[in-house]
């Protein structure tokens, strides 16, 4: 069957003065590096003292929130944000000595990061209130998508990974008529092609639909060869698991799904409604887009020129779905 188809930050931000640029802006943004406040309620506050700027506990908590740390993890990571923030400030202390908050670039940056911020908040405020799906609506996306919770299935691959580029019309009629994986690496090195063979699992939820439909359709031992934009791939079905997510495990991500879908569907609907109030000249035309109906519509492909991206290897879950299935079958869903 075919197919076709912590670098550490202070590290990154001693690179240049693009990256000082961003620090001083950040740091700006956010009220880093304060003195004002001296009473007693703002000085328990403040967790430490860079040459007289300070570094608070409101900075620690905005800096966990943002990289989403774990309860159990907290302590351990409010120390190393600590130092990071330090060392930030030291960095901001410096760039200020050098006048780079001066500096044209760096000006530009601040006002972009503010527009950016401003706009966020905007769009956050408005779908804070977005209202989180029902039982029913949940019940019917798992009865929707049975191929990635009560049918859920895991392909265990033997692959043969090659470059895009050696892909051809030859190539293609030698692997269909291939009967083996051997076979196939035979002719392979006669045609001095470079290969990767490994052996992997892709978990249902990890594949492209078009991908995932066929391989429902074929059974153990048969060979797929499936064109991809960066790498193509030769695989050969070793082994189908069945791997079902339970009703109760499959609740909170596909609440969590439903809702990141209406957030996105309310910040889009309030786009469009601020577009259509606003009015909007382009003095330069070349940037103006092009009217309805103008633009050129791609045709649908047809399913032997499709071309799917190569899913990366998914580790078969264990027998009782816990929290990481839950992210990994989450993370999945997101990409379908």
């Amino acid at each position: 069957m075919h197919i076709d188809s912590l670098k550490s930050p202070l590290a990154n931000a001693c690179l240049g003065v693009k990256c000082l640029v961003m620090v001083v802006a950040f740091v700006s943004l956010n009220a880093c590096g304060s003195k004002e406040g001296t009473s007693e309620t703002h000085s328990s506050q403040t967790i430490a003292r860079v040459n007289g700027d300070e570094i608070t506990v409101h900075q620690i908590n905005n800096e966990l929130q943002r990289a989403n740390v774990k309860p159990e993890q907290k302590d351990a990571a409010a120390k190393q944000v600590v130092q990071g923030l330090i060392d930030r400030q030291i960095i901001v202390q410096e760039a200020i000595k050098a006048k780079l908050d001066r500096n044209p670039q760096v000006l530009q940056a601040l006002e972009n990061a503010k527009s950016q911020i401003l706009a966020q908040a905007y769009i956050e405020e408005k779908i804070l209130k977005t209202p989180k799906p029902t039982a029913a609506e949940v019940a019917a996306y798992r009865n929707q998508h049975p191929q990635i919770f009560a049918n859920r299935k895991v392909y265990i691959m033997d692959e043969i990974m090659l470059p895009a580029s050696t892909y051809s019309d030859a190539l293609k009629s030698e692997v269909d008529a291939a009967k083996t994986m051997e076979e196939i690496t035979a002719l392979l090195d006669k045609r001095g092609i470079k290969y990767r063979r490994t052996q992997a699992a892709h978990a249902a939820e990890t594949l492209p639909q078009q991908l995932l439909e066929q391989l429902g359709k074929m059974k153990v031992s048969d060979i797929i060869f499936v064109r991809a934009k960066e790498t193509n791939l030769i695989a050969r079905i070793q082994e189908v698991k069945d791997a079902p997510v339970a009703e109760k495990d499959s609740t909170p991500l596909i609440e969590r799904i439903l809702l990141g879908n209406k957030r996105k569907t309310a910040a889009e609907l309030e786009m469009k409604n601020l577009r259509a109030a606003a009015k909007v000249v382009y003095l330069d035309k070349t940037y103006e887009p092009a009217a309805k109906g103008q633009a050129n519509a791609a045709a649908p492909l047809e399913a032997k020129s499709a071309e799917v991206p190569v899913a990366p290897a998914a580790t078969p879950p264990s027998a009782n779905p816990a929290k990481p299935l839950a992210e990994h079958v989450e993370k999945g869903l997101s990409g379908l």
